[in-house]
């Protein structure tokens, strides 16, 4: 496909910080059908041109080309004509990029090690090199609970894909129903799931895991009855401002006593972090419940005797069993609100208004869930041995770092330190899950107090108005 004085189009490269240039080769089968080498030339008779007048071909890299960052060109050559150099060939601008033809592969065990797992609890799988995180996400996620109807896909799960790590999590707050998963073990698929999908794990530069990555883990049997649960409560469609806001702490809780029909003597189980107002019509807080245990001053207490026993011996709902409850009323009230949006919703709406079902009055929202065991617990199922702290600690550090190679400066703390931290961890294990915990306690503590603080101020109000 020559013309004229065109002679060549040749592709040359060279690995980036070289002088010299290499002519790139490519495979054609000669006379006999067997492949044989060949320089990549798009003037030959081997190259094959579209009927538009482009002409590619494969640059065969495989044994012939390591991987690294390469400048490459291409350039035409002539018929000599005598004169100077420059018109006998001409050459295009150099070009860089990264030859990668070796794919990801999952690097250790999926974190934590621990074959038990909290409900909610993030789960992490490394990688040997950086992902492609680009949303949306190019790889399939499963989540299969055994022994239950729950399947959860990527879009139901919460998932993180950054570096060369894949997180995810099991959402509590949706639909699920956390006394039946207890104590059931689940498996967990990534990359492409299905005959038919065209998802997949694939590095940086495009390469394709080759087998999904694949493990099962155990949803720790916790007592539920000793469970704090923590959620976001978002109040609508409720006038405020940040001047007002602390006083509406005792309506706000009020409003979720309400809902969760408690007794007054239970109004020490729900804790609210200090409210915040958005748009002059929102109100957000963090919600805590506390577990349904009595101490003999009237107070709660953790790890009271009688966890789940009230004051007429019936049993108290967990914290779970409460959260579930506001969840589902919280569902119901924008099932009902959206039923308005339409006239034949509008007049649903008002046959069940008729049929006696009452309406709340007031739309909210509840999320983010995270279920907080008992210290017992924790200690039990949800604390690594001592015998893979040092290589928990390891691939953590790893999934933070950005390519394999800085493994050696992420290592901050040498093996012999690390083995020693790990025999002073288990020495003193009880004392810092008991800090954990009472941490926690100091927070619901301040929380209380705030609460009381916000009574007071509200108080001393309506008595200056009286004055």
């Amino acid at each position: 496909m020559t013309n004229d004085r065109l002679e060549k189009v040749l592709l040359f490269y060279r690995e980036l910080g070289d002088l010299h240039w290499s002519t790139a080769r490519t495979e054609v089968e000669d006379d006999d059908g067997k492949p044989t080498s060949v320089e990549v030339d798009f003037a030959a008779n081997y190259a094959v041109e579209s009927s538009y007048g482009y002409t590619s071909m494969k640059w065969k890299l495989a044994n012939f080309v390591s991987e690294g960052t390469y400048e490459i060109k291409v350039e035409t050559k002539c018929d000599q004509l005598g004169g100077p150099p420059d018109i006998d060939m001409s050459s295009t601008s150099i070009l860089s990029g990264v030859i990668d033809l070796t794919p990801p592969q999952q690097y250790g065990q999926a974190l934590p090690l621990r074959d038990t797992v909290l409900l909610g609890e993030e789960l992490v799988v490394e990688f040997t090199e950086p992902l492609c995180c680009e949303k949306p996400f190019t790889f399939d996620l499963q989540v299969i609970i055994d022994g239950t109807n729950y399947r959860f896909d990527r879009e139901e799960l919460q998932v993180v894909c950054e570096g060369r790590k894949v997180g995810f999590q099991i959402d509590p707050t949706v639909g699920i129903d956390v006394e039946q998963v207890m104590g059931k073990t689940f498996t967990v698929e990534i990359g492409k799931v299905g005959v038919d999908s065209l998802s997949n794990i694939f590095d940086a530069n495009g390469n394709a895991i080759e087998n999904n990555v694949k493990f099962s883990k155990t949803l720790a049997n916790i007592n539920l009855d000793e469970v704090l649960s923590s959620f976001t409560f978002t109040l609508e469609d409720i006038d405020c401002s940040d001047d007002i806001i602390g006083a509406l702490a005792d309506e706000v809780k009020e409003k979720i006593m309400l809902l969760l029909e408690l007794d007054a003597s239970d109004n020490n189980r729900i804790v609210l972090t200090p409210l915040r107002c958005k748009n002059g019509n929102t109100v957000t807080t963090t919600v805590t419940l506390l577990p349904p245990s009595t101490d003999s001053g009237g107070g709660r207490s953790l790890r009271a005797a009688s966890l789940s026993a009230s004051t007429d011996g019936i049993k108290a709902p967990h914290s779970i069993s409460l959260f579930n409850k506001l969840r589902d009323i919280s569902q119901e009230e924008q099932r009902k609100r959206s039923l308005l949006s339409t006239p034949e919703g509008r007049e649903m709406f008002v046959d069940e208004e008729n049929s006696g079902n009452e309406r709340i009055g007031f739309p909210f929202r509840v999320k983010d869930l995270k279920i907080i065991p008992s210290l017992s617990d924790t200690k039990a199922m949800l604390t690594t041995g001592s015998d893979l702290l040092d290589l928990e600690e390891d691939l953590f550090r790893i999934a933070s770092s950005s390519k394999i190679g800085d493994q050696s400066k992420e290592m901050i703390v040498k093996k012999v330190d690390r083995q020693a931290i790990v025999g002073e961890m288990k020495l003193h294990e009880d004392a810092m899950i008991e800090e954990i915990h009472n941490h926690f306690e100091l927070e619901l503590e301040e929380g209380r107090q705030r609460e009381e603080e916000g009574r007071q101020r509200e108080e001393e109000g309506r008595q200056r108005e009286e004055e």
